[in-house]
């Protein structure tokens, strides 16, 4: 029955179901239709649409839609569109159907022919309407402009036509409209409503759509601007958006003033309805005080300074009817004072509204709203500052009325649960039997009752006169030591109370006359402000004791807190007469305290507490106080910090347990001084058995202590002076055993080394000089034969006899060079190196190559490398079987470097050259100049010695006894000597890097 047709077809467009308004577009019954395929009813010119719609519809989870024409029975076809959903047959086991809506489009189709044809006319009235439209190009210039555009920017359109937009809206509206022209120009069809202003035609509020602007090949070519000038409409808006704003300021304004629970709760209410109505960010509400002046009781914003000055200020009288608002628009041209215009300005203050609140028909206060620029108040916002005023002047009232009934509720509340702490505390007393925890119950009570910081209670004593503190609560610890006896002529409240026998209240300290300054100093070191005392009667109407409370703040008790407290004070007056009498029984052990006083050692008896109740004069003697300053400490008043845990938890045990306990702990005497004493304690029971104090004697060791430290500082500086002495004592062992087994093996090292070099010297003399000098016997024997038997002598024999003795002669000095040499220094290093590889002696070829970066500055170092260098090319001369031999000096990185390198046939892999007596001694020469030595045999072939030191100098080792190897050694500089014998026999023992 649905106005639109519908048809459900299977896969193949098999129809399943059609219902009414579908059988009336096609033109045929039901009967005629179900079961028959739906493209029969196509026109025959849209079956392949059709066909490839039902595709569709077999692939797409969505809507699949078409336009085509359908054919009735008489032949007759009509335009429609089919839309068509994917759906399962519940009846048919979940089989694909498709539900179709056929929608008539003959309507629309003639619509839009009539559409058509009504364009021109359109044209026309376009021109004529109010209505505004601009079309646009891509480079933001007009190219079409309505006459109503055109009026509203004052210019006629053929002036727009081809004109930049930029020129006619400006910077500002250009940079207004341009997110909307992007988004345009991107094909996005926009619309929006603001406030535009125009470069010549001021500022309008504009409702435009834009739509693109496409050619015949679809580019966005520009866009279509519809508008419309809804300046008015909105200013209208405004105004019912302002109003209903109001509306809903006053509604929460309501509905927080119900909820409120106090008049904080009011001010904060009526203070966020006039910020956020009246558009300020600063307001206040002052009300009248007792002495009829204008104080802030709420505020935003405003400093503390200006609040201050501008207390009391109101251009109203105390008492003026029907008080109106006073506006000031701008503060510059008021006429105030010249130091509230002062302190105004410098709040930045410029406007202000001055609202009076009246409560009974009378001037009760105002409300005040502040802006930072100068501000004309309008009708409309006083009197909605008005009605704001009159619901808050309401709101107080009530919650005026609303605290009083409260605080009526809060003092029957308290008189009642006063009355029950009464009946509790009396309870508590009757059954309770010590009498400290009475005195602590009675001060926890007053305090409660009174609302007072601090609280004492304090008993007479008849023979002295004196008030002595039994208890006190609430007081700085230490505060209360100066009041723990006060004599009736002493300067405090309860000194005046006791003297006047009555009640004294003194609600300010600072303004009483009777109390001394000492006592002043106390109260102040103690917070105290302001302070009653109340005397305590015996049923005999005797002064027994005196209950004081203290508060920090001026303060004065109230009528019936008095009255709680005379209760209170009957019932401690009980207990101090009950008090007396005990103190009566403890007369009896007065002998027994006159015993101990002449003791030798200090006693002393304390409560359960802790608090010293007696005290002997040694004891007096040995803490430095008097008797009076000392009674009424506690254990851990005279107890060093450190012993006091330990003291006191023993203390606790034996109150707890009986057990007796000793100690050895350390006092602290009144001048801060230290003193041992080894304290013996006993617990001491009354009648019952039932542990009532504890009496402990002392005896000063403070002399055995300090012996005893003395003793165990000297053994503890002794035990460190013998630690420190052995370790010292095995760091020299290891080095002396170290060096032991080093000079064992360099002196074997050295005979090996003594045994070599006269080995090669031996060779070397019967190898090259020997011979030599053979050949030269045999010459000159041959001249003796013929200078004997012919008496013929050549000159050429004879010239040859002294160049071999020449030859030989040489030799020999190469021999002594070889031999010894000790005259390399840094500088003549190089020269050194350079004669080295320069003698005849060498088998093999050898050159010296220097690098401009190498530099060297240590002469010892440089003695060393000439030896190394000198080892590394004797040993390549007799086993390299190489071309040549190379000695190379330079800088490789932060390090300066020596090599000498051959082009021989190395050394197999399994022979380690590190195993050698001359790569020790190498070694051992590298190791004295802080470098290290390496050897290796390249792939190419040939063998690497290479040394490396230091770049900044090396730091050379001190060998063992090298200053000694110096010193028996002689200088040598060209001269040809040879070592003496005694130097020869010197150099045995020394080190390898002398040999």
């Amino acid at each position: 029955f649905a106005p639109i047709g519908y048809v459900t077809f299977d896969r193949v467009g098999r129809i399943e179901e059609i219902n009414f308004e579908a059988i009336r577009l096609l033109d045929r019954s039901r009967r005629q239709l179900v079961g028959l395929t739906f493209a029969i009813c196509v026109a025959a010119e849209n079956v392949d649409r059709f066909l490839v719609h039902l595709s569709e519809c077999r692939s797409s989870k969505g809507p699949v839609l078409t336009e085509l024409r359908l054919r009735r029975m008489n032949g007759e076809t009509f335009p429609v569109l089919l839309s068509s959903t994917a759906t399962s047959a519940l009846m048919k086991d979940g089989a694909r159907l498709y539900q179709t809506a056929i929608i008539d489009l003959t309507q629309r189709k003639r619509s839009e022919q009539a559409l058509r044809e009504k364009e021109a006319e359109l044209e026309l009235i376009v021109t004529q309407t109010p209505f505004m439209l601009t079309r646009c190009s891509r480079d933001l210039r007009y190219r079409y402009v309505s006459r109503a555009y055109a009026k509203m920017v004052g210019q006629r359109p053929e002036q727009l036509a081809g004109k930049s937009i930029a020129e006619i809206l400006g910077p500002e509206g250009m940079a207004a409209i341009r997110p909307y022209i992007e988004r345009v120009l991107c094909g996005e069809t926009v619309s929006y409503e603001m406030l535009v202003p125009f470069k010549e035609a001021g500022a309008h509020y504009l409702s435009a759509a834009y739509v693109p602007d496409k050619n015949e090949r679809g580019e966005i070519v520009g866009w279509f601007a519809s508008m419309s000038d809804i300046s008015e409409r909105k200013r209208a808006e405004e105004k019912i958006a302002e109003a209903a704003r109001q509306q809903a300021s006053l509604y929460r304004l309501a509905q927080s003033w119900q909820n409120a629970k106090s008049l904080d709760d009011v001010y904060a209410a009526a203070l966020d309805a006039i910020t956020s109505a009246l558009h300020t960010d600063r307001a206040s509400i002052l009300l009248y005080d007792g002495e009829q002046v204008m104080r802030f009781v709420a505020w935003r914003g405003l400093s503390a300074k200006y609040r201050k000055a501008v207390e009391g200020h109101s251009p109203w009288k105390p008492g003026t009817k029907n008080p109106q608002p006073v506006c000031i628009s701008d503060v510059n041209h008021a006429e105030l004072p010249k130091s509230l215009k002062a302190v105004t300005r410098a709040e930045e203050i410029r406007g202000a509204a001055f609202i009076p609140l009246v409560i009974e028909g009378k001037l009760a206060g105002k409300f005040m709203m502040y802006h930072r620029v100068p501000h004309l108040f309008t009708d409309a916002e006083l009197d909605f500052a008005m009605t704001i005023a009159r619901q808050l002047a309401q709101a107080i009232e009530h919650e005026k009325d609303q605290e009083a009934l409260r605080e009526r509720e809060r003092e029957l509340a308290r008189e009642l649960q006063d009355q029950k702490q009464l009946q509790k505390i009396s309870s508590q007393l009757i059954t309770q039997q010590k009498i400290e925890t009475i005195y602590t119950q009675i001060l926890e009570a007053t305090a409660t009752l009174l609302r007072s910081d601090c609280c004492s209670m304090q008993m007479v004593l008849p023979k002295t006169g004196e008030l002595l503190l039994l208890a006190q609560k609430g007081f700085v610890p230490g505060s209360a030591n100066g009041w723990q006896r006060i004599t009736r002529n002493g300067g405090t409240s309860c000194a005046e109370a006791f003297r006047r026998g009555e009640r004294v209240i003194v609600p300010d300290l600072q303004r009483c006359r009777f109390v001394k300054e000492n006592d002043l100093i106390l109260y102040r070191k103690s917070g105290i402000r302001s302070v009653q005392s109340t005397p305590l009667f015996s049923r005999a109407g005797e002064l027994v004791g005196m209950i004081s409370n203290h508060w920090r703040n001026v303060h004065e008790p109230s009528k019936r807190e008095l009255r709680l407290l005379d209760v209170l004070a009957r019932q401690a007056a009980d207990l101090i007469e009950s008090k007396r009498a005990d103190d009566e029984v403890r007369e009896s052990e007065a002998r027994m305290r006159a015993t101990v006083e002449q003791a030798t050692a200090g006693v002393a008896r304390s409560d359960v507490d802790g608090r010293i109740i007696f005290a002997n004069q040694k004891l007096c003697e040995m803490l430095g106080y008097t008797e009076s300053e000392l009674i009424g400490k506690t254990i851990g008043d005279v107890t060093h910090p450190d012993d006091s845990k330990e003291n006191i938890g023993l203390f606790r045990q034996l109150i707890r347990d009986g057990k007796p306990f000793e100690m050895e702990k350390r006092y602290v005497r009144k001048d801060g001084s230290i003193l041992w004493g080894h304290v013996s304690v006993s617990p001491a029971r009354d009648a019952t058995g039932k542990i009532t104090s504890a009496v402990a004697v002392a005896v000063d060791v403070t002399a055995r202590k300090e012996a005893e430290a003395e003793l165990q500082r000297s053994n503890e500086l002794l035990e460190r002076r013998v630690r420190e002495r052995t370790r010292e004592l095995r760091k020299t062992n290891a080095q002396l055993e170290s060096e032991i087994q080093r000079r064992k093996g360099l002196e074997g090292e050295i005979l090996s080394v003594s045994d070599r070099e006269q080995q090669r010297l031996g060779q070397e003399l019967h190898d090259g000089l020997c011979q030599h000098l053979t050949a030269v016997a045999f010459m000159t024997r041959s001249i003796a034969l013929r200078l004997r038997d012919h008496r013929v002598i050549d000159a050429a024999d004879i010239e040859k006899v002294a160049e071999l003795v020449n030859t030989a002669a040489v030799d020999t000095r190469n021999l002594s060079r070889a031999l010894h040499r000790v005259d390399v220094d840094a500088a003549g290093l190089i020269v050194a190196l350079q004669d080295l590889v320069d003698r005849e002696i060498w088998r093999t070829p050898c050159r010296l190559e220097v690098k401009p970066s190498f530099q060297i500055n240590d002469d010892a170092a440089a003695a060393h490398l000439y030896r190394i260098a000198r080892e590394a090319v004797i040993n390549a001369n007799k086993h390299a079987k190489a071309r040549q031999i190379v000695v190379r000096l330079e800088r490789v990185r932060k390090e300066m470097m020596l090599r000498v390198i051959d082009d021989g046939v190395g050394f197999p892999k399994d022979l380690n050259p590190q195993q050698g007596l001359g790569f020790h001694i190498m070694n051992y020469r590298a190791q004295l100049i802080a470098g290290r030595l390496e050897i290796d045999s390249p792939q190419t072939g040939g063998t690497r010695v290479s040394c490396y030191w230091p770049v900044d100098g090396p730091r050379s080792r001190k060998s063992p006894n090298g200053d000694q190897s110096a010193a028996g050694m002689r200088k040598y500089s060209n001269s040809r000597v040879f070592p003496s014998d005694s130097t020869l026999q010197h150099l045995a023992p020394q080190g390898a890097a002398n040999a």
